[in-house]
């Protein structure tokens, strides 16, 4: 039976915007959030809580959450191992950490925010950056596709 990632993605979406209005520090906020966006194209998600808290909010466990993202291309990957997990140093504020993440599609998120989440527009860049020595890796991962912008590197 094929499953329907379309329905499971916006009731992501639903969870997320609705989770969002109730607690704004689940999106964009370094060292507290989920996910924080990068540019106008991805946030960067920190795995797995990312999933985990995806997965509460939406009542479905984390492998069916990261599934439907990587089936719908809102969770980036890379051909052909299809794993969304990249170990990236970042930093903000002066502070430098390293964390497991996940680039997530900007639309999802926005639209999760914007349609469920109650703004009237959608979030700005956060003050969350990748450390420039990791632009090497990141562009490999992102072969073949729109990779972050430069404003995503510190």
């Amino acid at each position: 039976m094929l499953k329907n990632y379309t329905e499971v993605v916006e009731r992501l979406q639903q969870t997320l915007g609705k989770g969002f209005a109730e607690e704004p520090w689940t999106l964009n906020l370094p060292g507290k959030s989920i996910a924080c966006k990068i540019d106008q194209y991805y946030y960067l998600a920190v795995m797995p809580a990312f999933i985990e808290r995806l997965g509460r909010m939406g009542g479905m466990f984390p492998d069916q959450v990261q599934e439907a993202l990587v089936k719908t291309g809102n969770l980036i990957t890379r051909a052909p191992e299809r794993d969304p997990l990249l170990s990236l140093s970042v930093g903000w504020g002066g502070k430098g950490v390293t964390i497991k993440g996940a680039f997530v599609d900007a639309d999802f998120i926005d639209r999760a925010v914007k349609t469920y989440g109650g703004l009237p527009s959608v979030l700005n860049v956060s003050d969350l950056k990748i450390s420039e020595h990791e632009r090497e890796k990141v562009e490999a991962f992102f072969e073949g596709k729109t990779p972050p912008q430069s404003l995503a590197y510190y």
